[in-house]
């Protein structure tokens, strides 16, 4: 709630934000937030960004159309700075599509507007569950309520070569490991992951 007053303090005492969830909105959605995706982190550095395709242009507005998929935008004035787009399957809603532009950073736009939109959702009580897909991160943690463990399980031929390959892959998982202890350990590791995202060191 503290972020959402700082940033409604920046913006003069008023939210400015968006749901979308007809076919017609979704597409004034992907207009909007096209432009903001293409200069996200996500889309730069992981390839996540949000698909510019006509081929997901059409099944976002068949997801509209049954009424499975909420999006939202968060605004400074007419300028978009956060996005979230999340499709639905079985009641579930999915976390699949998220950025905010990188100069917001500071103003905690996603986290904002991440609470924006679960507040509408818990009002609407549609959807049994908000799945926040795997991986952890610091917004997971702070959102979510619960957790279950997942992997990708993979089989593989018993072969010298292969068990030499997995044996090398463990010992990169456990260097990862320990650096990332290292750099936590000196305070470094919030400071290197805003050099990869955003390419300048935090003040």
């Amino acid at each position: 709630m503290r972020k959402v007053r700082k940033y409604a303090e920046h913006c003069g005492g008023q939210l400015v934000w968006q749901g979308y969830r007809t076919p017609d909105e979704i597409d004034r959605f992907l207009q909007l937030a096209l432009p903001l995706s293409r200069r996200t982190y996500q889309d730069r550095l992981l390839d996540a960004g949000l698909p510019a395709s006509e081929t997901f242009r059409l099944q976002a507005r068949e997801l509209a159309a049954n009424d499975q998929i909420r999006a939202y935008l968060l605004f400074e004035g007419d300028r978009p700075v956060s996005y979230l787009c999340c499709p639905a399957k079985d009641g579930v809603l999915s976390y699949s599509y998220q950025g905010y532009d990188p100069e917001y950073m500071r103003l905690s736009v996603g986290t904002v507007l991440q609470w924006l939109a679960l507040e509408q959702l818990f009002a609407e009580e549609k959807f049994r569950f908000f799945d926040f897909t795997e991986g952890e991160t610091d917004h997971k943690r702070l959102f979510a309520t619960d957790q279950r463990l997942c992997a990708n399980i993979f089989f593989v031929r018993r072969s010298l070569r292969n068990g030499v390959l997995l044996r090398v892959h463990h010992a990169m998982d456990l260097l990862s490991a320990w650096l990332g202890e290292v750099v936590e350990r000196f305070g470094l590791k919030a400071r290197i992951k805003r050099v990869l995202r955003f390419g300048r060191m935090a003040a």
